[in-house]
C-alpha cells in the first residue's frame, strides 16, 4: 500500500479493537460522532479527512493511527498532499500537509 491509496484504512479493519482500547461500543462512538447508531459502518469506512480528524480526536489517537496502523510511517509523511477541502460548504485549497493541518484545525 502506497501514498493514500487505500482500500480500506486500518480502522474500518480493526474497528472492534480500536473502539475497545477506548473504552467504547459502537453505539458510545455514534453518539460522540453526532450520528446515528444505524449509521456507524459508514463512519468507520469514511476516509474523509474531517471524519477522520474527529474520530482520532473522540478516541484519543491520531488519523495516521486511523489510516494506516500506526504513528510513524514515513512514506505517509513524505507524500505530496495537494487538493481542495470545503468547509462549511467553502472550497479551501492546500498545496501540502502543513496548509492541510492548518485548514483542519479551523475546523
Amino acid at each position: 500500500m502506497s501514498g493514500l491509496d487505500l482500500e480500506k484504512t486500518y480502522f474500518e479493519e480493526h474497528a472492534a479493537e480500536i473502539l475497545a482500547a477506548a473504552n467504547m461500543n459502537k453505539a458510545q462512538f455514534a453518539k460522540e460522532m453526532g450520528v446515528l447508531p444505524q449509521n456507524i459502518n459508514k463512519l468507520i469506512a469514511t476516509k474523509n479527512a474531517l471524519l477522520l480528524t474527529k474520530a482520532a480526536t473522540v478516541l484519543n489517537t491520531t488519523i495516521q493511527f486511523l489510516l494506516y496502523g500506526n504513528y510513524q510511517n514515513e512514506e505517509v509523511e513524505q507524500c505530496d498532499v495537494h487538493g481542495c477541502i470545503y468547509i462549511n460548504n467553502t472550497p479551501h485549497i492546500f498545496n501540502n500537509r502543513a496548509e492541510l493541518d492548518e485548514l483542519l484545525k479551523q475546523e
